[in-house]
């Protein structure tokens, strides 16, 4: 399985603190099934002021230290991203760590704020796709204005965005809402790939395997298996391993 989400490139944002906890971490990724792991930390300024220099440079010592040890993954890097006007100061900089390219532009991982949709969300959206770039926009069955109002998501879905939903949404550890809309959006066929967004070792473990299982009883094997393997490597087979 291809997971292309997840926060254990360690000590740079929320996810995995220390080069032992990220360790755990991918070996966990490989006993779910995940033979390609996409690390995506956070670039939200303001909170994580990552760089993509920074953030290369540490990718590069982690997979050094990874390859040491003999763990069966292949590694890549990309990043999430806050929506806000900063993304177009970021973008004309050639800052943003790309996942690769989905049908024909340049693809990133887009976040949204846990509660509500900025203004002008939507401006910003089609001011990247004429740019050339494509937003696939992450967990937004988390969002609560998402939840609320699927008609707000749907701009987005019109625009032309492809969505990604958590894993362990569709197991229900989000809350029923959540879980709710994800396996709606999973049968209305909206979503590009389930991802575990993964943080952590205890509650936000890697548990990619976990809702893929979940998925399959909503729309079987064969489908579920496009949303971590077909989809996702459209996109990262675009994404070349840094040298």
């Amino acid at each position: 399985m291809i997971d292309i989400h997840s926060h254990i490139l360690p000590g740079v944002d929320d996810g995995a603190r220390t080069e032992t906890e990220a360790l755990d971490m991918l070996k966990m990724a490989v006993d779910q099934g995940v033979t390609t792991q996409v690390l995506t930390p956070h670039i939200h300024l303001g909170r994580f002021n990552n760089t993509k220099a920074e953030l290369t440079a540490s990718f590069v010592k982690f997979r050094d230290l990874v390859d040491s040890q003999n763990i069966p993954i292949r590694l890549l890097l990309g990043a999430e991203l806050r929506i806000g006007p900063e993304l177009m100061t970021l973008v004309q900089q050639d800052q943003i760590p790309w996942l690769g390219e989905y049908q024909g532009k340049k693809a990133f991982l887009l976040e949204f704020p846990r509660i509500d949709v900025p203004h002008g969300s939507d401006n910003l959206v089609r001011w990247l796709l004429q740019k050339n770039i494509q937003p696939i926009i992450v967990h937004p069955e988390r969002n609560k204005t998402f939840i609320n109002n699927p008609a707000k998501l749907q701009t987005f879905i019109d625009l032309g965005c492809p969505l990604q939903v958590t894993a362990s949404s569709l197991t229900g550890k989000f809350g029923e809402e959540a879980q709710d809309m994800a396996i709606r959006l999973i049968e209305n066929e909206q979503v590009l790939a389930i991802a575990s967004d993964c943080h952590n070792l205890k509650g936000r473990a890697p548990d990619l395997l976990d809702g893929v299982k979940e998925a399959q009883t909503i729309i079987g094997e064969t489908n579920s298996k496009y949303l971590v393997n077909r989809n996702p490597n459209e996109v990262v087979k675009h994404l070349h391993c840094l040298a």
